[in-house]
């Protein structure tokens, strides 16, 4: 009964800690593609690195889309970091155009982790793994993914919820579940302080 309990408290902190951080710093939904003009630094870099090499095969291949790859590379690499979601982008916060918010608590990660084992193990599960990267693939072609990547919670959090079913299998899992539950409740109520 007390792990049942225990696990239950468990998922709600899952569940409510990203929702919790849109109430404590709400998100502005900005609808603006990464296709917006080339600013003024962009076109520098882009004239910089077009001088060091004269080749006509760099001409062909370094042309104006690059600049909308870059962006939407950048976008990419930070909706696929671990960071982004379980450490709120630390160590890595110099990424520019990126809102830094609490997802989840960084113990939750050890749920994302087996739910990488069970996924592996039980291949109904992968259909997850595609709505997530096909979620990830449209909104790398916004400016601003602040607030957007909301989209990507409930799979997530299913799959960390999947996790957690694992966690249960374990021996001690009760205080395994006791000592995450008091570490998740540190982390949510860091993020009012």
């Amino acid at each position: 009964m007390w792990q049942k309990m225990i696990w239950v408290v468990l998922v709600v902190e899952i569940v409510i800690s990203w929702p919790l951080s849109l109430i404590n710093k709400p998100a502005v939904f900005k609808r603006e593609s990464i296709f917006y003009p080339i600013t003024e630094e962009e076109k520098l870099d882009f004239e910089a690195k077009l001088a060091l090499d004269t080749s006509g095969i760099k001409r062909f291949y370094y042309n104006k889309t690059t600049i909308f790859q870059n962006r939407y590379f950048k976008n990419f690499l930070v909706m696929m970091d671990v960071n982004n979601y379980f450490f709120t982008m630390h160590p890595r916060e110099d990424v520019s155009g990126v809102d830094y918010r609490f997802k989840y608590p960084f113990a939750a990660i050890l749920f994302l982790v087996l739910a990488i084992k069970i996924t592996a193990e039980n291949k109904k599960y992968l259909k997850i793994w595609g709505i997530i990267l096909l979620e990830i693939f449209g909104l790398s072609f916004l400016k601003q993914i602040d607030g957007w990547d909301i989209i990507l919670f409930l799979p997530i959090t299913y799959l960390l919820i999947i996790g957690s079913k694992e966690l249960n299998n374990w021996r001690f899992s009760e205080v395994i579940n006791l000592g995450i539950v008091l570490l998740m409740a540190v982390e949510i109520g860091r993020m009012w302080l």
